[in-house]
């Protein structure tokens, strides 16, 4: 029964994405009946001039508002039936086209039409439908800058503000034609099969200690080892999570550059840092929205920040999935690293036990939905090995305090997406429980120098 409900909803508001008729236009109508009959039963003298004078504006005006209103028709209906016409021809080309985004959930996507013609003194304005069931708000693009006076192309931008990090798939495009007043909007949808992935982008973050270990196998040893003039140290650029006591004066006495030593790894064996980053939940989260979008996004954050620190330092990094990742043809290991962090979710299938191996793994990652007893075999067996990094979800919305509840309360609605998911949080039958969970983590983790927790600001 639940499921019938749910497909009626979804199929009445794709529907009502093709009614002609805008809310402006209902609240024109409405405004409008409303005026002319208070204004034709107004008092006046009956057979005066005065009151045909009056009559007289009451029809001008009404005429005026009419044609007005079938300009603004006639100027919508001519693309469209244009548009129409080439589409069950099947001749129009239309393309969607993403690159990674440079901030966190602002995807941009290029898009590109013709033949299209733009309603007179109109717009047209584009909706998308990803993951089967989602719809987009309704927008214009930024157009790329044109010196054609008349074109039959659209192309431009829209900077989509997704809410989760993972992999979105579009299905269809809405186009709308719709008039300088926006009264009428004519919609016709186009087919299309597009995926693009949203990437978690990099924070500064603690600095870690970490070291590779000695993984391969002695027989094998690595192909090159790199040759360093002079000292056997390599030097960098210093960068806020470095360590001070690295810096060279002397170089920054010279050449007032900041550098720091990168020691060189001795052992031809341990060549490679392993990273295993765990997304088991020791909870049932599925259907727990903030934990399921606002919570993911911030391990996912994190996780990539600590990848990102680990390869500035030197390291060859390997990152572990505890997940299988679909193969995108990504070459370079780093690619494949965002990639599949952008792509995990929360599981409860492979336990932190089974998924860390400790004779490799030099950094863990593991968040406040891990198993605490899990986390303290690993530790009492390996925890002056592995470095282990700790990352409390929830720190990833600020706390809700007693004005920001007076607030929502007594004032004003939630206005964006991160105050709403405060107020669930707050209101969760699984606060209370991933909190404890929480704390008893940072106890354990307390007892070992080599362990991190790790939280970002907002």
């Amino acid at each position: 029964m639940g499921s019938k409900l749910k497909n009626i909803r979804l199929a009445l508001k794709w529907t009502g994405f093709f009614i002609p008729f805008t809310f402006y236009f209902c609240l024109f109508f409405i405004a409008a009946y409303v005026g002319y009959s208070w204004l034709q039963h107004k008092a006046g003298i009956p057979d005066s001039a005065y009151r045909d004078i009056f009559s007289l504006l009451l029809r001008f005006t009404s005429g005026f508002c009419l044609i007005l209103l079938s300009g603004g028709l006639i100027a919508v209906i001519i693309p469209f039936v244009f548009f129409i016409i080439k589409k069950r021809k099947n001749g129009i080309n239309f393309s969607i086209d993403t690159k990674p985004a440079t901030e966190q959930s602002k995807q941009p996507v290029t898009l590109h039409i013709d033949p299209i013609l733009k309603p007179i003194l109109g717009f047209v304005k584009i909706r998308l439908k990803y993951d089967t069931q989602n719809y987009s708000e309704k927008f214009s693009l930024i157009k790329r800058s044109q010196n054609k006076l008349f074109t039959t192309e659209l192309d431009g931008t829209y900077y989509w503000d997704l809410p989760e990090i993972k992999e979105y798939r579009i299905e269809k495009a809405v186009i709308y034609f719709e008039d300088f007043f926006q009264f009428f909007s004519f919609a016709v949808s186009l087919h299309t099969t597009r995926g693009f992935h949203t990437y978690p982008v990099t924070r500064e973050s603690k600095s870690i200690d970490a070291f590779p270990r000695k993984t391969e196998e002695t027989s094998t040893r690595i192909e090159e080892i790199k040759k360093v003039e002079g000292e056997h140290i390599n030097y960098k650029n210093f960068e806020s999570n470095d360590d001070v006591r690295r810096i060279v004066w002397k170089i920054y006495a010279k050449n007032k550059e900041l550098v720091v030593r990168i020691p060189e790894v001795l052992d031809p064996y341990a060549s490679h840092m392993y990273l295993y980053t765990s997304f088991f939940s020791s909870f049932d989260v599925e259907n727990n929205e903030v934990i399921r979008i606002p919570f993911l996004n911030y391990y996912k954050t994190i996780c990539w920040s600590v990848y990102n620190q680990l390869v500035k330092k030197g390291f060859d990094v390997r990152y572990i999935a505890d997940q299988d990742i679909p193969k995108n043809g990504i070459g370079s290991n780093e690619e494949q690293a965002r990639f599949a962090i952008s792509v995990s979710k929360w599981h409860r299938d492979k336990e932190l036990r089974d998924f860390v191996k400790a004779k490799d793994a030099s950094v863990v990652i593991i968040s406040s939905l891990s198993d605490p007893e899990q986390v303290k075999q690993l530790l009492e067996s390996n925890g002056r090995d592995i470095s282990f990094v700790f990352v409390p979800l929830t720190q990833g919305l600020n706390k809700q305090n007693i004005g920001a509840w007076l607030q929502w309360l007594f004032v004003q609605q939630e206005k964006d997406s991160i105050a709403i998911y405060r107020t669930s949080w707050s209101l969760s039958l699984l606060r209370l429980k991933v909190m404890k969970n929480e704390k008893q983590i940072k106890q354990l983790l307390d007892q070992y120098e080599r362990s991190t927790i790790l939280h970002q600001s907002n």
